[in-house]
C-alpha cells in the first residue's frame, strides 16, 4: 500500500475514482500556477521558476502513480499548446529547457516512489527524496542545455545560479510534506 499522504486519504473516500481524477487535475493546476512564478536571468535561457517546487510537492504528497500522472498531464497539456509552462510558454520545442521538463517527469517518478515507500514520515528522508529529485531534474536539464550553451558556460547557465533557490524550495517542500503527514497521522 502506498504510504504517500494523498493515496492514504483517497483510500478513505467513497468516491475514489473521482478523488483520483480531481487530485491529478488539482496537481496540474498547482504546477501550472507555480510555473508562472518565474524570474528570467539575462545570462541564461533558463529562468528561475516555481515549477520544480510544484513537481516536488505533488510527487511527495501524491505518490508515484498520481504524481507521475500529474506531471505527465502538465507536460502533455503544455505540449499541446496550453500556456502553462514558465512565463506562459507552451509547446515542446527542442530547446534549452526541454531537459529540465523531462527531468521533472523522471524526478516525479523517483520522489513519488520514495514517498510511497514511507520516506515522507521523516523530515530528513523527505528532504533527501526532494534533493534526489532536484539532482535528476538538473542532470537532464544540463544534458540538453549542453547542446545550446558552450561547455565552459554550462554550469553557470544551468546549475550554479539555481542552487540557492533550489535548496530553499527543497527545504520548504520537505517541511510542508513532513508536517502534512504528521497532521494526518
Amino acid at each position: 500500500m502506498a504510504q504517500a499522504l494523498l493515496p492514504r486519504l483517497i483510500l478513505k473516500s467513497d468516491h475514489q475514482t473521482l478523488a483520483n481524477v480531481l487530485s491529478v487535475f488539482a496537481g496540474i493546476l498547482l504546477i501550472s500556477l507555480l510555473a508562472q512564478v518565474s524570474i528570467p536571468l539575462p545570462f541564461t535561457p533558463v529562468p528561475i521558476t516555481g515549477q520544480t517546487f510544484g513537481v516536488a510537492l505533488t510527487a511527495l504528497l501524491w505518490g508515484r502513480k498520481r504524481g507521475f500522472a500529474t506531471v505527465l498531464g502538465y507536460l502533455s497539456l503544455g505540449g499541446l499548446g496550453l500556456p502553462i509552462f514558465a512565463m506562459g510558454k507552451s509547446g515542446f520545442l527542442i530547446g534549452p529547457t526541454l531537459g529540465y521538463l523531462v527531468g521533472m517527469l523522471v524526478a516525479s517518478f523517483l520522489m513519488g516512489t520514495l514517498a510511497d515507500l514511507g520516506w515522507t514520515k521523516s523530515f530528513l528522508k523527505t528532504w533527501f527524496a526532494a534533493f534526489l529529485g532536484s539532482l535528476v531534474t538538473f542532470s537532464f536539464g544540463l544534458w540538453i542545455l549542453s547542446y545550446f550553451v558552450m561547455t565552459e558556460h554550462l554550469l553557470m547557465a544551468g546549475l550554479f545560479p539555481f542552487i540557492p533557490g533550489d535548496l530553499i524550495k527543497t527545504a520548504l517542500v520537505s517541511l510542508i510534506v513532513y508536517r502534512s503527514n504528521r497532521l494526518v497521522e
